[in-house]
């Protein structure tokens, strides 16, 4: 199998130009991709420096990755970043990363929770694509177990009084990093459940005042449920198997 013919059927699943604005997706370290036959191929939340050492010990020639290697403009390749490029470049490992893309597309990252979730009546939760809001039929205790058993075990949780009595919820899903104070008062006048990751102590405060319930299932928890549907969604698609290097 090629390169390219992974690449395509990636953005076939996920559509580059529904990625937000400047969000770095796509080929993130390679060469001559049309040209390169892929053998294994490794998948990851993260390009870490302890994933790049595994790509290089399994002998990875494609590793996909959902968050890029290079978030913020960058004038200087040093420290970590160099050693990660290094590694990738002295072994030739094409690097490829969809990001909100897979956020945002059919079926990707943020549909997988509300299927978990059983929503519906769904919505998208922001205009752009991200995140989903939808009619959940069930109590908060039944909502927390289904995190608890699929997400994480010990999510963080706040304001569970204001729902305890509700058999009906309204619930806003945001896979990944949701949880901030800005999400949390727009999310507020929408919902009564905001599930997703990367609580802080002044966002803590701010839902507390506004009396929004949340479950903080974590940046990865919330991403790699279905990240892992991805992965068994790709093997099946490309009949191949596919290394998971961080999950």
């Amino acid at each position: 199998m090629k390169a390219q013919d992974i690449i395509e059927f990636i953005e076939k699943f996920a559509p580059q130009e529904l990625a937000i604005e400047g969000d770095n997706i796509g080929l993130q370290v390679g060469d001559e991709i049309s040209l390169k036959n892929i053998e294994k191929i490794a998948m990851a939340l993260d390009p870490s420096l302890n994933v790049v050492k595994k790509a290089k010990e399994e002998k990875i020639d494609f590793l996909f990755t959902h968050h890029p290697i290079l978030k913020d403009p960058t004038r200087t390749f040093t420290g970590l970043i160099y050693k990660k490029l290094k590694i990738l470049m002295e072994n030739n490992i094409i690097l490829y990363s969809a990001h909100t893309n897979l956020d945002i597309c059919k079926n990707g990252l943020n549909d997988a929770l509300v299927d978990l979730y059983k929503l519906k009546d769904v919505k998208y939760l922001y205009e752009n694509g991200l995140g989903r809001i939808g009619t959940y039929d069930g109590t908060f205790e039944e909502l927390l177990n289904i995190t608890k058993e699929h997400i994480t075990k010990n999510p963080t949780i706040v304001n569970s009084n204001a729902v305890k009595d509700k058999e009906i919820l309204k619930v806003a899903i945001l896979s990944g990093y949701g949880l901030s104070q800005k999400s949390i008062t727009y999310v507020s006048e929408l919902a009564d459940v905001y599930i997703s990751g990367d609580l802080t102590h002044h966002s803590k405060i701010l839902a507390e005042d506004l009396g929004l319930c949340l479950i903080d299932g974590g940046h990865y928890g919330t991403e790699v449920y279905g990240l892992k549907l991805f992965k068994k969604y790709m093997e099946d698609a490309l009949n191949i198997k596919i290394i998971s290097l961080d999950f």
